[in-house]
């Protein structure tokens, strides 16, 4: 039914519903199912208690009727009645049309359709209708996904009697930036409105944002305050936080310096700003091509704070008709093929997609889609230096993520040599399940063999490869292993490549 009924199961810190949620449903997933009374009360609007009527009449008693259809999914018999209902001018039975035709209850799914019915909802007076109005263009449900249009449904949502769901979507949206001009003290500002009306995820972020600084000045007891006001009304994500003692930024000096690989870790170009930096035009043709190391910094939502950073590789390998291959390794354990368009503005990326936990989803990894980067490659001293922004779309909440910056120093190969360091080995995904991709290179071709140990030391496995030719290779192994960490070796002729794994 989750699934059918295109909605988040609960509240995380990313994209957050309105609704109370439960600590104890959908752990392993990072969010709860949400109360059923306020899910009815803003998304299923089908079923939600009607207006009094002074009078028992005949389209009070069809829409009841129909209410009790739904419920015993009778759907076609309950499409027939709201549309009798609904040519009558009733506004509830316009409304719950919509939302059968967006999820393809009792008639063709049609979620481009179902606007017609909400607006004519929402113009026979009836309010909810701006809610669902919002959510079809904040989750692009058969539109093109457009926060400045969910943003004006909100703004006259808050206008009507559900001025409390308004409240926190509009402080939800200043918080990120979507469809606005980024702002936290405006954020705040909505939060406690919000939170007057004791609204959990209010209650969350207002938490968040006086232990970060976001918009007020750091306070810890006011920060404990609203979190654990939150975690009273249920809220999962109030938990976790309550239990981190650390907060989202990283607190670092001026500039985050790497080491290049001449050593020289003062080189401006390999420094990060601590504020984010937006790269204004892209400089690329086919000199791009090579292996880059260098860092990958997360900032906040308004670019000012480090909130994560991480060790990145990215080989450029090859270009054809206009596009570029290759690949993405981050932390030597999130590794992704990438095909992307080159064009003179921009690095468009064509369904590359990899999971990546972090501080909100530290249980689970989230799904990450690579929209587009803008990159400036510069040359010091017989030095290639790669400065870039990239973009990311988290897949499940439908929205973009925090501003990311890329600083990359080119590593020098020999000609016609492969693009791989001469010692490179990667072991993905680690932790694994039941299968491991090993990504190794070699110089020359010879026997490789691939073996696996445990703690203890003793031999678990080991598969005999052959003779392998010169350059890059990935082999997928299968380990039927117990739970726990083991020791890959990859032995070549003269020497031997060592990874820790983690089987989960």
């Amino acid at each position: 039914m989750k699934n059918q009924l295109r909605c988040h199961c609960g509240i995380d810190p990313q994209y957050p519903e309105i609704q109370v949620v439960h600590k104890q449903a959908h752990r392993e997933f990072g969010f709860i199912k949400m109360c059923f009374t306020l899910f009815v009360l803003f998304f299923c609007m089908a079923l939600s208690a009607q207006e009094p009527d002074p009078q028992d009449s005949v389209i009070t008693m069809k829409m009841r009727l129909a209410n009790k259809l739904i419920l015993s999914n009778g759907h076609e018999q309950a499409y027939q009645l709201y549309h009798e209902c609904a040519n009558a001018g009733n506004g509830s039975a316009m409304n719950a049309i919509g939302i059968m035709k967006q999820r393809g209850w009792g008639t063709e799914q049609d979620e481009t359709g179902s606007m017609d019915w909400f607006v004519q909802a929402a113009q026979a007076g009836y309010a909810k209708a701006y809610f669902n109005l919002f959510n079809i263009f904040a989750k692009a449900l058969g539109v093109e996904q457009n926060f400045e249009n969910a943003v004006n449904y909100l703004d006259t949502l808050h206008n009507t009697q559900h001025r409390s769901v308004a409240l926190f979507f509009l402080g939800y949206y200043y918080y990120k930036g979507f469809g606005v001009e980024q702002n936290y003290e405006t954020a705040v500002n909505f939060f406690l409105q919000s939170a007057e009306f004791d609204k959990p995820d209010a209650l969350y972020f207002l938490g968040l944002c006086y232990r970060n600084g976001y918009g007020v000045a750091i306070d810890e007891e006011m920060a404990q305050y609203y979190l654990n006001r939150a975690a009273e009304l249920g809220h999962y994500y109030a938990f976790e936080e309550l239990e981190d003692e650390t907060t989202e930024i990283i607190i670092e000096p001026k500039h985050i310096s790497m080491n290049g690989e001449n050593g020289n870790s003062e080189h401006e170009k390999l420094q990060i700003p601590k504020q984010f930096r937006q790269i204004e035009k892209q400089n690329l043709d086919k000199t791009i091509l090579g292996e880059y190391s260098g860092t990958i910094v997360m900032y906040d939502y308004s670019g000012k704070n480090i909130v994560s950073k991480s060790n990145l590789k990215i080989l450029f390998e090859e270009i054809i008709n206009g596009k570029i291959f290759g690949k993405w390794i981050e932390n030597d354990t999130l590794y992704t093929d990438f095909e992307a368009i080159l064009t003179d503005s921009t690095l468009q990326f064509i369904d590359t997609e990899y999971k990546r936990t972090d501080r909100y989803s530290k249980n689970y990894a989230r799904k990450w889609k690579f929209d587009n980067a803008i990159l400036e490659k510069t040359e010091t001293d017989s030095v290639s230096y790669l400065l870039g922004n990239i973009r990311q779309y988290d897949i499940k909440r439908k929205e973009p993520g925090k501003p990311l910056y890329i600083s990359l120093q080119k590593n020098k190969v020999a000609p016609n040599a492969v693009i791989l360091e001469k010692d490179f080995l990667i072991a993905y995904p680690n932790p694994f399940d039941g299968e491991i991709n090993i990504l190794f290179s070699i110089e020359s071709e010879q026997n490789i063999s691939i073996s696996v140990y445990d703690i203890n030391g003793n031999l678990f496995d080991q598969q005999n490869l052959g003779i392998l030719y010169a350059g890059q290779h990935n082999y997928q192994l299968a380990l039927s292993a117990p739970k726990g960490q083991y020791m890959l070796v990859v032995q070549l002729e003269n020497k031997k490549f060592t990874h820790l794994i983690i089987k989960k």
